[in-house]
């Protein structure tokens, strides 16, 4: 009773966490400090995975043991957890002889004498592990406590990526997935406090979109609007962001060494050959600018260029 109120008590702040590793850190110190488990680390598969992350499964926060994250996560091969059988968790302690050798000799390295890996779940799926090694024999109550931590660690995670998705949601646009413009206007600020090269923000507008809609119906609007922000956001790449601001408004923000004119006629130029043309207008952003501003000016030279070019058809 006493292992599990020290528990209860060393937890309390995991559930303040943002991030999976964040958590991860805060279980080991606990380990460590109130149980004495000389060597550990967690083996976890990112559970909400944004377009281009790494959903690999990983080692995180070894603790006793002589080897890297990377060194350990090369062990774990096919997604193997202790065992060497894909998902195959111990649930108590084992005698290191019973490891598999490349296991066997990162433990024995430790001198640790015993093993034992507790799954993690998330809403009933087994995501990892958390392995854990004693170079003394451990009793039967120490390995209940391991599993209660385990089933602790568990609901934090679903509590974690259940937060994650609702702030992601929040912050994007449903249809396309590139921000909405509550995501855009916080990303934005972050991006003004960088300084390499110059922050060029862009407003692009679909030509003739209601007609679009009317002729060819609302779902052929849909996947436009869909290659719209899949197209920019394969231009802008990680060194920017995009934003549906709304209808078939989309707006961006990006830095780099291009000036205002080469970046608005290289956008501009995406979407030439498409079955649908856009106009484009961008200036540059100064440190002091206000982002309503920005949008004021690439708004206007938006629509000098659409005028240019309806005057010349």
């Amino acid at each position: 009773m006493h292992s599990l109120k020290t528990l209860i008590e060393q937890s309390r702040d995991w559930a303040s966490v943002e991030r999976g590793r964040d958590l991860f850190a805060k279980v080991a110190d606990v380990l460590q400090q109130a149980f004495a488990v000389e060597s550990g680390m967690f083996i976890y598969r990112k559970q909400f995975i944004t377009e281009g992350a790494d959903s690999t499964v990983r080692v995180y926060n070894p603790w006793g043991i002589d080897y890297s994250e990377s060194e350990l996560t090369h062990f774990i091969g096919d997604g193997a957890w202790f065992s060497g059988e894909a998902y195959v968790v111990t649930e108590t302690w084992l005698s290191v002889n019973e490891a598999p050798p490349v296991w066997k000799r990162v433990w024995l390295d430790a001198d640790v004498q015993y093993v034992g890996a507790w799954k993690l779940a998330v809403k009933g799926t087994n995501v990892g592990a958390i392995v854990l090694g004693r170079k003394t024999e451990p009793d039967e109550m120490d390995a209940e406590m391991m599993a209660a931590c385990a089933t602790h660690v568990s609901l934090v995670l679903e509590m974690l990526i259940s937060r994650r998705i609702a702030e992601h949601a929040s912050l994007h646009d449903p249809l396309t997935n590139v921000l909405n413009r509550r995501g855009f206007e916080q990303e934005f600020n972050r991006l003004q406090i960088l300084h390499e090269g110059a922050l060029i923000v862009g407003m692009l507008d679909l030509n003739e979109f209601k007609n679009i809609n009317d002729s060819l119906g609302h779902l052929e609007g849909d996947s436009i609007l869909i290659d719209v922000a899949q197209t920019l956001r394969q231009k802008i790449g990680q060194q920017g962001i995009v934003s549906r601001y709304g209808g078939d408004e989309f707006v961006f923000a990006v830095r780099t060494d291009m000036d205002v004119a080469t970046l608005t006629q290289q956008v501009t130029d995406l979407f030439t050959h498409k079955q649908y043309t856009a106009s484009v207008g961008c200036t540059v952003a100064k440190k002091d600018d206000s982002l309503y501003s920005c949008l004021h000016l690439a708004d206007k030279r938006l629509y000098e260029g659409k005028s240019k070019a309806n005057a010349l058809e």
